[in-house]
């Protein structure tokens, strides 16, 4: 767990904005007491919907005090900022982390880290050419890394950088509520997940509370969500309750890794989408054709209907089995012992799709339950959409 420290006034969360170094240092301690590993100092607030700039000489004058304040401690500090000329003063305040939410857009700041062989959080930054925050998502990352080259990969944590992305079709609040659904997806790029969900805008817009004083639940549940779901850091405002939820999560958490003597063996999450199969399989150097093929292949779904009649039962299990998937069905079904039965569909999405074009077909021949293949058509198209 990172303590986020705020020197700058301009943060949208305003009781988490510290006035002095010596204040600094002693929630800094406080924060280190209730369990975080990790001190974030920020001298200008990098919300992207609010005007907080200030001069590299500000952001200094207000970062460098507080930094050789808190470095009493003996715990690293992080030192959150864009801007080489404030990341290579405050290392020499005593910071040894560098979080860059602008993805290493300096150049020069990929020198310091390697250099003097830092740890850095690099936010996945970039403009986004599709409404998939994964699949771009993913593609900052691997931009970012490819100009962090030089930098030690072990010492790379990388961020999704919620509440970032404002200008998409899609709203922000659903973008930053997918990447925290799916970020197990991010797993395949190899690198720990650093996460900040503390107070922020998409929890007020979900939670109905304009005011982010107010958001302290919201932002445990998501700080749990995002370390059950492969976030090896968190970054907050309220240590306390974040550490104490982190720590259900990951128990809660099942093992996905698996060593043995030189081998390693991941558990693939099962909320990969498509997409993020196919981005998997190029990464490890999968022919593009046969990525996607195969990515076609990986999603699989598990489908519970209940309340069908025994002919569209029928057909969905002879459907299902013929495109290489399968339905579960009683025993009952096959000689129409029931009028209703419930039943469960198991297969790829493109097995299911092929379903959805055969249940449209039969709507169209099968004059007396056309509505009802229509009606299961549309439920599993929702449903493999999602």
């Amino acid at each position: 767990v990172i303590g986020a420290i705020n020197l700058s006034p301009e943060s949208f969360y305003k009781d988490s904005v510290v006035k002095n170094p010596e204040e600094a240092l002693r929630i800094a301690e406080k924060m280190v007491e209730q369990g975080a590993s990790i001190i974030d100092v920020g001298g200008m607030s990098t919300a992207p919907y609010l005007n907080t700039y200030v001069s590299a000489e500000e952001e200094i004058r207000r970062v460098v005090p507080a930094i050789s304040k808190i470095r009493e401690l003996g715990v690293p500090i992080s030192i959150d900022t864009k801007r080489y000329e404030v990341a290579a003063r405050a290392v020499e305040a005593g910071a040894s982390i560098v979080n860059d939410v602008s993805g290493l857009s300096d150049r020069r700041m990929v020198d310091l880290v390697s250099s003097m062989d830092l740890s850095l959080i690099m936010g996945a930054f970039g403009k986004p050419k599709s409404s998939d925050p994964l699949k771009e998502i993913r593609r900052f990352i691997l931009e970012g890394l490819e100009r962090a080259s030089g930098i030690r990969e072990e010492r790379i944590v990388v961020d999704p950088l919620i509440g970032f992305f404002r200008e998409q079709d899609k709203p922000w609040y659903i973008w930053d509520s997918e990447v925290l659904r799916r970020l197990s997806s991010l797993l395949i790029m190899g690198r720990p997940i650093c996460i900040g969900v503390s107070r922020k805008s998409f929890i007020g817009k979900i939670a109905g509370e304009d005011d982010p004083r107010r958001r302290l639940p919201g932002s445990i549940a998501a700080a749990a969500i995002a370390v059950y779901n492969g976030a090896s850091v968190v970054r907050t405002h309220d240590v306390w309750e974040t550490v104490q939820a982190v720590r259900i999560a990951e128990f809660m958490r099942r093992e996905i890794e698996v060593y043995k003597d030189d081998i390693e063996a991941y558990l693939m999450p099962i909320d990969m989408k498509e997409g993020d199969f196919e981005d998997l399989y190029l990464r490890i150097g999968a022919h593009p054709y046969g990525a996607k093929e195969i990515a076609s292949k990986s999603e699989i779904k598990v489908i519970y209907i209940r309340e069908v009649s025994n002919p569209v039962a029928i057909v969905i299990k002879q459907e299902m089995l013929a495109s290489g998937g399968d339905a579960a069905v009683p025993s009952s079904t096959i000689v129409f012992g029931q009028e209703k039965v419930d039943l469960v569909i198991v297969g790829s999405v493109k097995q299911l799709r092929r379903l959805i074009d055969k249940l449209e077909l039969n709507a169209r021949e099968g004059k007396s339950l056309s509505r009802e293949f229509l009606s299961v058509k549309e439920a599993i198209s929702n449903l493999i959409a999602r």
